[in-house]
């Protein structure tokens, strides 16, 4: 079918003919009926040529109506085409205004964070050298005591303690800072047990959780040690503990479950997981657990730096955090991280699957 689409995009609509020209066009059986009523003057000739002029009369202007109906039909066509393609048209700007909105809100968001997460690193910094000096005079204030208390045993073993975390304090000060500046320097560590780790967080935490009237299962099975230092997997454990303790606040029967799973796989991942039943995390905040200053509410979906930066601890080790839905209701928040491979305390035989003798 021809196209009725002229040049410049315009349509060209059917002429229309003036109906004194479809009336005219039936006087061309004049002619053959004058020379029928010449050859045949009779009543019977003339009635018989009067009828089928009249029958034959309007052939042209049939013809040419119908040729007319024809190409509207085909106009009617082209323009529902056109109609259509300007329709996709539109909806395919909308679109793409709707990208280009979400991209400039998300370009927008991000220059925001990029510009909180500078100045936090810059106040870190800072903070970090103020906060150090003390606690180092804390700590060695802790060492003379212990020397000079000796024969006390249940105020060294308070002073052991208190000169533990504030190791642990300085600890996570200076890898806060690494965190918090994506980058693991020249750091050098000892591999830890994740069992220890998991324990003393355990140990910290049992009072706030009997003070609560939540209670602490603890599943612990062997594993072999991680490439993280033992101060980092502490400190992420705490942290999602803090979480479920706060999610579980007024709960009955609250529980938390802290599981390592049973490492039979050579070179997987070593797996913690925290768990609890309270009310879980709601669906439309799980694809941004881990970004920083999300919060808005209270409850689960107060939401601050504190996932972000157990995130950011564990990707500086290649190990991963992650959040499942757990089975039953509640939260689990999986911990994957690297198995420390042939060390001296935990030699070949955790990635062969054998025993030492």
């Amino acid at each position: 079918m021809p196209s009725n689409v002229g040049e410049g995009g315009d349509l060209n609509r059917p002429r229309r003919r003036n109906p004194l020209v479809l009336w005219v066009s039936g006087a061309w059986v004049l002619p053959l009926f004058g020379i029928m009523y010449w050859i045949h003057p009779s009543a019977f000739a003339k009635t018989l040529c009067s009828t089928l002029a009249v029958l034959i009369a309007p052939i042209p202007a049939l013809l040419y109506m119908r040729r007319q109906r024809s190409r509207l039909l085909a106009y009617a066509t082209n323009s529902e085409e056109e109609a259509a393609k300007l329709k996709l048209q539109l909806e395919t700007v909308r679109y793409r205004t709707s990208r280009l909105r979400e991209e400039l809100q998300a370009a927008d968001r991000q220059a925001r964070l990029s510009h909180q997460l500078t100045l936090l690193g810059q106040f870190t910094a800072g903070f970090m050298h103020e906060f150090n000096n003390p606690l180092a005079i804390v700590a060695g204030r802790i060492e003379v005591l212990l020397d000079e208390r000796k024969g006390d045993a249940a105020l060294c073993a308070d002073l052991e303690q208190m000169l533990k975390e504030s190791r642990y304090m300085g600890n996570i000060a200076s890898t806060l800072l690494q965190a918090l500046r994506r980058e693991r320097g020249g750091e050098i560590f000892d591999t830890s047990i994740p069992q220890k780790a998991l324990e003393e967080a355990l140990q910290a935490f049992r009072p706030s959780a009997e003070s609560q009237g939540a209670r602490l299962v603890e599943e612990i099975a062997e594993a072999p040690r991680v490439d993280v230092p033992e101060h980092v997997v502490g400190e992420v454990v705490r942290g999602l503990l803090s979480n479920a303790l706060e999610a579980l606040k007024g709960q009955d029967e609250a529980v938390i479950w802290v599981r390592l799973e049973p490492y039979r796989t050579a070179g997987a991942k070593v797996v913690i997981k925290i768990e609890d039943n309270g009310p879980g995390v709601p669906e439309s905040i799980r694809g941004h657990l881990f970004e920083p200053f999300i919060s808005q509410s209270t409850g689960r979906e107060r939401l601050g730096l504190g996932l972000f930066l157990a995130a950011s601890l564990l990707d500086m080790y290649d190990g991963r955090i992650r959040y499942e839905p757990r089975n039953g209701g509640g939260a689990s928040f999986v911990i994957e991280l690297p198995p420390a491979r042939f060390t001296r305390g935990q030699p070949y035989h955790w990635f062969a699957g054998g025993t030492t003798e």
